[in-house]
């Protein structure tokens, strides 16, 4: 998802949190003054009409001497002397603007819901029969149809009064109705606000997860990788511009890493070179004066002495030296893998052959166990046995007294392999890595050049060289160094 994909997102939720809002608020608003005033709206023209009819009943009982203090059932000899005509054709005249009025009510479309069904329907027959008595006394003049006219009005003003009533109630119940609404809304507002506001929190949160957090991150790792700490690694969980932003930190880091330790690399190996060169001219002088001295020695004894083996063997081990010190000066240079055959059987019997006399001085037996390893093989065994040489002699030196350090020879179909195995303290599996760096050694007198050598030389041969460490769980101790390397270096098989 990327940056901008992600304010997106963002800026949606507020915008849809703010227009949920809005409507809600907008409609909770009409819906409360539409369900407060429809009652009121819709109760007014029924009322109206109602009101109508019911002054022109006033009117009609004024002009029949009935006064407004209170509607009294007449008997037909107490009807007062009124001429009938006159007041008869005015009831009239009143009624047929009743019955217009009543055709308005009948039109308008709450007047059932407001007054009931059959309201109109009694209110018509009503007015029908005060019209129809009305036109009878004009006629007749008989007191006791004046009573039956009175009578009627007043029922139907009694039955307007009902529905008037009624109307009244029901608009009381729309205002309690009205207020429960409004009790409604102010909740719906509230829920409305609480989500626009859980809506602004969480986005929020993702602001900080998906903009503050990784710009803090990569604001530390360049704080620190300008103090130098070019190990620190970034870690955004995300692949939008900032995740690729820390891939690519991340990447520089390794980059300007790898580079220093190259720089350092050559640092060291030219300082390893020029402390070969020394060592070298300091050590030819005095081996010339033994090889000399060794020589000498020997023309002076009888071929079949022992003291002319011992110098034969002190010569054999001078020209070794020589051969070592030459290698010695090509530790800084390119390592070149001149491919030659050789037997890796001999190649490591003459080693342990040139380290016996090392061992005897410490106890130390040297074992070698052979498991078919191939009687010929391409390579350079100049360098081999210097790579040999350095396994050996570590094991020997860290060797403790009376006991064996076993040489294993064996192979595989591309590699032939050597295992060093001896007996002594072992070595922290945290320092398995840093003893193949140059300079590192765990001795006082060691120079940390030996296992580094034979990490170049074994990889030259395309092999590879591991270290076991302890191999006696119960006792925490004892080394195993495994060489590996390829048969033919020449064709890579």
């Amino acid at each position: 998802m990327s940056l901008k994909l992600k304010f997106s997102i963002v800026l949606m939720l507020l915008g849809i949190a703010l227009v949920v809002n809005v409507v809600l608020s907008v409609w909770s608003i009409r819906f409360l003054e539409r369900e407060l005033a429809w009652p009121l709206r819709s109760a007014q023209p029924v009322l109206t009409g109602l009101h109508h009819i019911k002054r022109l009943g006033e009117q009609e009982l004024e002009n029949l001497g009935v006064g407004r203090s209170g509607y009294t059932h007449l008997q037909a000899d107490q009807a007062p002397l009124l001429d009938a005509r006159i007041v008869g054709l005015k009831i009239i005249q009143a009624e047929r603007e009743a019955g217009i009025e009543l055709d308005k009510l009948k039109d308008i479309p709450t007047v059932f819901v407001r007054s009931g069904v059959s309201t109109i329907q009694n209110l018509r027959s009503r007015s029908e029969k005060i019209m129809n008595l009305a036109n009878e006394w004009v006629e007749s003049g008989l007191p006791v149809l004046y009573a039956q006219l009175v009578e009627h009005i007043e029922l139907r003003h009694e039955l307007i009064e009902r529905v008037e009533g009624r109307i009244l109630q029901d608009a009381k119940l729309a205002t309690n109705y009205g207020e429960k609404l409004d009790f409604v809304v102010l909740i719906l507002v509230g829920v409305s606000v609480a989500g626009a506001f859980a809506s602004v929190v969480y986005a929020a949160v993702l602001l900080r997860r998906w903009i503050i957090e990784p710009v803090r991150q990569l604001r530390e790792g360049a704080r620190r990788f300008g103090r130098g700490e070019f190990e620190h690694r970034i870690e955004i969980a995300a692949d939008d511009e900032l995740g690729q932003l820390g891939d690519e930190f991340n990447t520089m880091s390794s980059l300007i890493m790898a580079m220093q330790d190259e720089r350092i690399e050559r640092e060291r190996l030219a300082a390893v070179g020029e402390m070969a060169q020394r060592t070298v001219h300091n050590l030819r002088t005095p081996l010339a004066g033994i090889r000399a001295l060794a020589e000498t020695t020997k023309d002076e004894l009888e071929p079949g002495s022992e003291l002319y083996a011992i110098q034969d063997r002190i010569l054999s081990t001078v020209d070794r030296f020589e051969i070592w010190l030459q290698g010695m000066l090509r530790v800084s240079s390119p390592l070149a893998i001149e491919h030659i055959r050789y037997s890796p059987r001999q190649l490591v019997e003459h080693v342990v052959a040139a380290h016996r006399d090392a061992a005897k001085a410490q106890s130390v037996e040297l074992i070698i166990h052979d498991d078919g390893v191939p009687e010929h093989c391409v390579g350079d065994p100049h360098h081999l046995e210097h790579a040999l040489t350095a396994i050996l002699s570590n094991a020997i030196d860290f060797s403790v007294p009376d006991s064996a350090v076993e040489i294993n020879l064996g192979a595989n179909e591309r590699y032939w392999t050597l295992r060093v195995c001896d007996h002594g303290p072992g070595i922290e599996p945290d320092l398995h890595m840093a003893i193949f760096r140059p300079y590192f050694t765990t001795r006082k007198s060691g120079t940390g050049i030996g296992l580094a050598m034979v990490k170049r030389i074994i990889e030259q041969h395309q092999g590879t060289v591991a270290v076991e460490s302890p191999i006696n769980p119960v006792s925490a101790s004892g080394t195993a160094f495994i060489l590996t390397v390829l048969i033919n270096t020449k064709t890579g098989t």
